[in-house]
């Protein structure tokens, strides 16, 4: 039998869930390097489906972090909304960036490692038993006796399953395909657009199809796909292949020339389950936005929630986490995020194509009484991140 380790905080997933969950931690008092660990059963960097989109939001968390984004982003000044020929713009300096989740991730992993933390890649879970004084991890490698379990492990999460979680929270789903492309004829590349197409909604699609521009290896790259949020579980499956295909040949490209990968997304529930004894969720094994998949401002923001009543529960050796659902609901982005939901089944209830298309309209009106109407609107809470040429003439 493998010797026992004690920790204060074990930490199952190193997405951004739980790296950030580390990195508050940290940040209240650089001692808790010390008390946590990491685990996750993959090695970054590693393969990550996600469109990878960061709104000011993400970046919000991150500066207040001390963080500056190094991994190379794509840069996206006019977000366009479709739905059949009727579009709206957001514009912004950035609206928003793209990042590859397989380089963001690791880079998330390597400043929580440089601050002292054990990161232990490679080493899946593979039992979970709640004792009184602690949480028993078995792993491939080890055994661990956890003050506090962080179920950071994602939509399909182990620790849910084997606790036996029992909410009722729903899943979304996605298919994406990444597709080459020469970024100085591609429209969206060279004027930095990012487009969620809607067209679909009233044809069973409960979410959108989108255009990505992205780096990947520093090669362009356009991530394609398409969301379904099930946000109204009555209504019949859409089938999302077709769509993906329809939508992708549009734009005259052929599905079948790529490899396509599909993932779920679980979604926010403010009725749900965010804890137990000894035992909280984090990220997208909490739920994420249903309304348009937004998933890393979240999992940021989750972590730096779930630090702070980790942080509470140690000062008062009190771990039901009795408040930690209620410190979830608290917390202004999650606010936002409960707001997404009622959204999210209002607007993909909706069959109507005329009252769509009225709503179509109206938006490309109020928008231009919002700051997302200026292309030099900089939403963020810091000066724009140096592109990497400025970072390597810094460094030379």
């Amino acid at each position: 039998m493998a010797e026992i380790e004690h920790v204060d905080v074990l930490i199952v997933g190193s997405g951004p869930s739980g790296t950030s969950t580390a990195l508050h931690l940290l940040q209240q008092d650089p001692s808790w390097a010390g008390r946590i660990v990491l685990v996750d059963k993959a090695i970054h960097p590693r393969e990550k489906l996600c469109g990878g989109g960061m709104t000011h939001l993400s970046q919000n968390i991150l500066t207040r972090l001390g963080l500056t984004i190094a991994p190379k982003t794509f840069d996206i000044r006019e977000v366009r909304l479709v739905y059949e020929e009727l579009s709206y713009s957001f514009y912004g300096n950035p609206v928003l960036r793209i990042v590859r989740r397989d380089e963001f991730d690791h880079w998330l992993v390597q400043q929580v490692e440089a601050k002292g933390v054990s990161v232990r890649q490679g080493e899946a879970v593979k039992q979970i038993v709640p004792q009184p004084d602690y949480v028993e991890v078995v792993t491939e490698k080890a055994t661990y006796h956890a003050k506090v379990l962080v179920a950071a492990d994602g939509s399909r999460s182990f620790v849910r399953r084997a606790l036996k979680w029992d909410d009722e929270s729903r899943v979304a789903r996605l298919l994406e395909v990444l597709t080459p492309e020469n970024a100085r004829t591609q429209p969206e590349f060279r004027d930095g657009v990012a487009i969620f197409d809607f067209t679909r909604m009233t044809d069973r699609l409960q979410g959108y199809y989108w255009d990505f521009p992205s780096y990947v290896h520093g090669e362009s790259f356009m991530n394609r796909g398409v969301f379904d949020s099930r946000a109204q579980p009555a209504r019949p499956k859409a089938p999302l292949k077709d769509d993906l295909r329809d939508l992708m040949a549009v734009r005259s490209r052929n599905l079948e020339d790529y490899e396509l990968k599909g993932h779920p997304i679980r979604w926010f529930d403010k009725n749900g389950r965010f804890a137990m004894p000894r035992v909280i969720l984090v990220g997208d094994a909490a739920g994420a936005d249903p309304l348009m998949g937004e998933g890393i401002a979240f999992a940021l923001g989750y972590g730096k929630v779930g630090a702070a009543a980790i942080a509470d529960a140690f000062m008062r050796q009190d771990f039901s986490f009795a408040t930690y659902r209620q410190r979830v609901l608290d917390d202004s982005l999650f606010k936002q995020l409960n707001v997404r939901v009622w959204l999210a089944r209002l607007a993909y209830g909706i069959t109507s194509r005329r009252f769509v298309r009225l709503g179509w309209k109206a938006a490309r009106i109020i928008i231009r009484f919002t700051r997302w109407r200026d292309p030099d609107f900089v939403p963020t809470e810091m000066p724009r991140p140096r592109s990497s040429m400025e970072a390597q003439s810094s460094s030379s």
